[in-house]
């Protein structure tokens, strides 16, 4: 009996549902704000598109190749690529998840608010698993939507586009970000201070960019990507190919998952003063 009622507490979820909650305000920001750059770039295009192939053909696009897919950026799959994917989507979406996820227990412990979330019946263990449950809607939100988006802009502006790939695409992103989400969580658990850790997050994430960038660049430092989560999600061979690195899917999983997981041990012998 005491066994049931500890299952149904682990899957009762309720601070999981709160934290959905708490971000909903940011969820809809968020996916206002990427359906309005997908539409952007995406309706963009057609006035660019003779001025892309110019500078294709100049050989000015070699100074973009740290962007992966940078040489193909004269056609609609190549444009949407570096404007809206390998900047946007890679690299800000990724940082205003991290700052979130960043945030989602150190403003608790700087608010002084973590002894009611504690005072639910739950480990703190349960705690971070909670909270990194609740922040996966957050990410299907964003990504279905603009997933929309896209499909709605380029059909709009009669281009092709093969929407498999780019649901593909959306698909695979996920990992990216739950391994992002993860990460955040661990930074959230050791750094008490809510912008603090939230500062900390996108620096990794800026960091871990610009080595993959770099790994891109200059073959001798192409070891530095290996280290960054950016390297394991190419949206340019999953968008133009239909190609998704199932090895890169692997290792984002088992990073969100072992971030969690430390997370979940640290924050368990934590010592918070309240």
């Amino acid at each position: 009996m005491a066994d049931d009622l500890g299952f149904k507490r682990i899957f009762r979820l309720r601070i999981a549902f709160q934290t959905v909650k708490d971000y909903s305000r940011i969820t809809i920001i968020l996916s206002v704000l990427f359906i309005a750059m997908a539409l952007m770039y995406a309706g963009m295009y057609p006035a660019f598109e003779e001025s892309l192939s110019e500078i294709i053909e100049s050989g000015f696009a070699e100074g973009f190749e740290f962007f992966r897919g940078a040489e193909d950026m004269g056609s609609y799959i190549g444009f949407l690529n570096i404007e809206l994917y390998q900047i946007f989507w890679l690299l800000i979406l990724g940082i205003m998840i991290g700052f979130v996820s960043a945030s989602v227990i150190s403003k608790e412990i700087e608010g002084k608010t973590i002894d009611l979330l504690m005072s639910n019946p739950v480990s703190r263990k349960q705690v971070v698993f909670e909270k990194f449950i609740g922040l996966i809607p957050m990410v299907l939100t964003i990504n279905f939507l603009t997933f929309l988006a896209i499909i709605g802009a380029t059909v709009a502006i009669d281009q092709e586009l093969n929407f498999y790939n780019v649901f593909l695409t959306h698909l695979v992103s996920i990992p990216y970000f739950l391994a992002i989400i993860g990460i955040g969580l661990l930074v959230s658990v050791v750094i008490n201070e809510k912008m603090k850790a939230s500062i900390i997050m996108i620096a990794l994430i800026v960091g871990m960019f610009i080595f993959e960038s770099l790994g891109q660049m200059v073959t001798d430092y192409e070891f530095m990507g290996i280290i960054s989560i950016t390297h394991y999600f190419d949206p340019y061979d999953t968008l133009k190919f239909g190609e998704a690195d199932f090895v890169g899917v692997v290792v984002l999983l088992i990073v969100a998952m072992w971030a969690m997981i430390i997370a979940m041990i640290y924050f368990e012998h934590k010592d918070i003063t309240v």
